[in-house]
């Protein structure tokens, strides 16, 4: 029994590598983003963070929408095919758009294939284990390792860009996610399908293109509009939270307070991830114009550094995952909410490492690199203890029949701090003509407000998981 527990099931490789190809892929691209915006385009700090923060929202509120199509018509597969062909062509257009005119439609593109292809490889893993199965939080951790190689050689990213130019590098990510549908269907065999699917779904399969280039014309205007971020997304979002009340009310008692734990830690999640993206945006700005690109002699590019906080996940991911399996057995592993509170708390301590470093310039008025890698150590640790147990949970706590819009809402949860990060990236907006000093107070007091803002939720979420024991006693 022992040695069939050991075992994670066939599909695990397959879907690791696909994840890890179709992760390469999209960090290439949010990794350059708001770098080709400000030194392609020319933009604005200001409208940088605004259409990352909308781009981020969006693409990651759209898994939403994908997860639901998946669950009741399309299935996970065809979902993950689908998804994975437009961001195909989503990457391509990006490889070819010579002016800003393209950029929107390329944007387009990428967050609808996302939003067929993210939530359902996901839940698609988590149909391959029992729901008692002990080995359900390591194989998602593993699962999560697998993202993390696609985010590390997304890194390299840079020095290809500065050798061959913005479009040969985009033009990869594309070629990426050709190598990652290629893997998936190789491992179809593989891979249990529990779905039962209307007839409705075959006839939806073929229309889909149409509908889906009907959404990316639709998202191309929207992305064009800064109100979508200051109000639509925001009003979208108090919607989204009546809903998930409505829906956990009409559940079983049972259900109803595993999906009510399971709102929490969405809801605290957006707060994680409005902090964690600002390695995309203003950490990324910051790293890009005043962080020292040389370490021990070895030329560093800005693209280096967010793929860093991947290269910690591996090198901490098999640890967090055996401990989770070892304390499982003494019966002694953390809460969910538990491991949340220490996950947002570190991503505090990660911004006062930030903010530390800010405050000692070398004579060029540039940071030591080392407090960048410190930083994103720190951050490491906090994603560890909320992506892969977040996936892990809504598997868990959601009912079947909603595993995949529950697993989309979580994403949807990641959009909304995408917004927010591209809100209070603001914060930390400097003009070009700024002296060194003046930009490294800016970033030092918006480096501060992150890690006040994480420590306040830490606190507040805390005190929630105490309230809740007494209803929960597996908390």
């Amino acid at each position: 029994m022992e040695t069939i527990h050991a075992r994670h099931p066939k599909a695990l490789p397959f879907l690791f590598f696909t994840e890890m190809w179709e992760r390469f892929g999209f960090y290439v691209v949010q990794g350059l983003l708001v770098l080709y915006m400000t030194k392609h385009f020319g933009l604005s700090d200001e409208a940088s963070d605004t259409i990352a923060g909308v781009f981020a929202g969006l693409v990651y509120i759209s898994p939403f929408i994908g997860g639901f199509l998946a669950d009741r018509l399309l299935g996970f597969k065809n979902a993950i095919f689908w998804g994975g062909l437009f961001l195909i062509a989503g990457y391509a257009l990006l490889a070819i758009s010579v002016s800003q005119f393209l950029l929107y439609p390329a944007l387009a593109t990428i967050i609808v294939g996302n939003g067929l292809f993210k939530p359902n490889i996901s839940s698609l893993l988590g149909t391959q284990y029992a729901l008692n199965d002990p080995r359900r939080d390591a194989g998602f951790t593993i699962f999560y390792i697998g993202i993390n190689l696609g985010v590390i050689l997304s890194g390299f990213s840079g020095y290809i860009r500065n050798a061959f130019g913005w479009h040969v590098t985009f033009a990869l990510a594309s070629i990426g996610l050709v190598i990652g549908l290629i893997i998936f269907y190789s491992g179809l065999r593989y891979i249990k399908d529990t779905q039962k699917l209307p007839r409705l779904g075959r006839k939806l399969t073929y229309q889909l293109p149409l509908y889906c280039l009907i959404a990316i014309v639709g998202l191309n205007f929207l992305l064009k509009i800064e109100s979508l971020a200051n109000w639509l997304l925001p009003i979208a979002g108090i919607i989204l939270l009546v809903f998930l009340v409505v829906l956990t009310m009409q559940q079983s008692p049972e259900y109803r307070k595993q999906l009510l734990v399971l709102n929490i830690l969405i809801i605290s999640s957006i707060i994680f991830w409005a902090l964690f993206l600002q390695i995309f945006i203003s950490a990324n700005l910051f790293v890009d114009r005043l962080v020292d690109k040389t370490l021990w002699g070895i030329p560093l590019t800005t693209t280096v550094f967010y793929a860093s906080e991947s290269v910690f996940i591996l090198l901490l991911g098999p640890l967090f995952a055996w401990s989770w399996n070892l304390l499982g057995r003494y019966q002694k592993n953390p809460s969910p909410i538990n491991k949340f509170v220490l996950g947002i708390f570190m991503a505090g301590i990660g911004f006062i490492v930030l903010s530390a470093g800010t405050l000692f310039p070398n004579s060029e008025g540039l940071v030591s690199p080392l407090w960048v890698f410190l930083a994103y150590f720190f951050l490491t640790i906090g994603e560890l203890l909320i992506s892969p147990i977040g996936l892990s949970a809504v598997t868990l706590l959601a009912p079947t029949h909603l595993i995949g819009m529950m697993m989309g809402i979580w994403f949807v949860a990641t959009g909304f701090g995408g917004l927010l990060a591209g809100m209070i990236a603001k914060i930390g907006a400097v003009s070009e003509t700024a002296v060194a000093a003046t930009k490294l107070a800016v970033y030092q007091n918006a480096f501060l407000n992150f890690a006040y803002l994480a420590f306040v939720v830490a606190v507040i979420l805390f005190f929630v998981q105490l309230g809740l024991k007494k209803m929960l006693r597996w908390l």
